[in-house]
């Protein structure tokens, strides 16, 4: 026979894990804002070509899939991934399409521009991208960051 004590404990503990976990926050409106802060943090380490601070947005377990290749999943490859754009003397502009926060999992949108210079003169390129982010405490990291082109490829040359 249980002790009263352990058949509280007992109780408690069952009534617990039969319980759905809960978000964090509710508070959407302040999560945004963070998510903003990271995302503005992000642009200042473009401008300023700091591969490091890009780094730091990104989770452990973090995945990047740029297009053409195949996807990068540990965070000193990530930050080498960025380091290798910086000799290229390309210019990134990011800006948010939308940004939608669900617990502790937010998705988002982001449009991009990409100019470099080029033999034949400036290379331009634009599109889309999506990022997860994902509450890490008390602020968020990029678990997943994905973009393709809207730029039409060039067609093949005729044999």
């Amino acid at each position: 026979m249980l002790r009263p004590t352990r058949l509280l404990v007992a109780i408690a503990l069952a009534v617990c894990l039969g319980c759905p976990p809960t978000a964090t926050s509710t508070d959407t409106a302040a999560d945004e804002q963070a998510i903003r802060g990271r995302i503005d943090s992000w642009k200042s380490a473009l401008a300023s070509q700091n591969d490091s601070s890009i780094v730091a947005l990104y989770a452990d377990d973090a995945i990047l899939m740029p297009p053409g290749l195949p996807r990068i999943t540990e965070r000193q490859k990530i930050r080498a991934f960025w380091a290798r754009i910086w000799p290229l003397k390309a210019t990134l502009t990011l800006e948010v399409a939308s940004l939608r926060v669900s617990g502790d999992l937010a998705v988002e949108e982001e449009n991009w521009n990409w100019t470099m210079p080029g033999p034949q003169g400036e290379v331009k390129d634009h599109g889309k991208s999506i990022i997860v982010w994902r509450r890490a405490g008390n602020s968020w990291q990029v678990v997943q960051d994905i973009w393709n082109s809207d730029v039409t490829p060039p067609a093949p040359a005729a044999n």
